[in-house]
């Protein structure tokens, strides 16, 4: 039993120390030792939450935030082949689907944002990539029954096509049923919400009081229907 605690903090510094091969190979330890898995994530997403407070303090910057976000989904990649069926289903509170909005190829404010969402939020992150238009977006809610869109930005010109996705997906009948967030440099919340969106924040972990609130209310919402 003692090898278990030991386990979780290997996960938890490797994230911290962004050591993504130290990640993988506790991650690995964790399977073998038969950790609850939903335990191992929870670790991953104790590293995430430790650079969040790093970043914040400015004792790191970008590119370290990138490479723990990197760190953290080795270590998702060893454990989410295991996370399946109804077990894997409750090891989560939503599902979001992520991707930069058509017209931008930008992926960094992407990539940290995906990795703090599923760490913070404890969601499963379905990427979409980059230039993705109003009708793939719509497509992703339904394939894996989306809680969350969030359509990053990270120019103003691609900001503006933000309306597009969210009359697709009112087309689509779809909008009431799902949570639309923007982020990126890029984004204000004012216009964000006269666009049709939920939030919008420049920030990922400036966001994430905010998104769980929401996404509270809207399990609130579904259950009663």
């Amino acid at each position: 039993m003692a090898a278990e605690p030991l386990t979780l903090r290997k996960l938890t510094q490797a994230v911290v120390d962004l050591d993504e091969a130290a990640v993988r190979a506790a991650a690995e330890e964790a399977l073998k030792a038969r950790i609850d898995l939903r335990d191992a994530v929870r670790a991953l997403a104790e590293g995430m939450r430790i650079i969040g407070e790093k970043w914040q303090r400015c004792e790191v910057f970008m590119p370290e935030v990138l490479v723990a976000a990197d760190a953290f989904y080795a270590g998702m990649d060893v454990l989410l082949p295991e996370l399946s069926g109804k077990a894997g289903e409750e090891a989560f509170s939503g599902v979001m689907v992520i991707g930069t909005i058509y017209g931008d190829v930008h992926t960094v404010g992407k990539d940290v944002a995906k990795a703090v969402f599923a760490a913070e939020l404890n969601l499963r992150v379905i990427d979409l990539g980059v230039e993705v238009p109003s009708h793939k977006f719509v497509e992703a809610v339904r394939e894996y029954n989306a809680d969350i869109v969030g359509l990053g930005t990270y120019m103003s010109e691609t900001f503006f096509n933000a309306p597009k996705v969210i009359e697709a997906l009112e087309k689509a009948g779809l909008r009431d049923k799902v949570i639309v967030v923007c982020g990126g440099p890029a984004v204000d919340m004012r216009t964000a919400k006269r666009f049709g969106a939920d939030g919008a924040w420049s920030d990922a972990w400036e966001a994430v009081p905010e998104i769980r609130r929401m996404l509270e209310e809207l399990k609130e919402r579904k259950a009663a229907t």
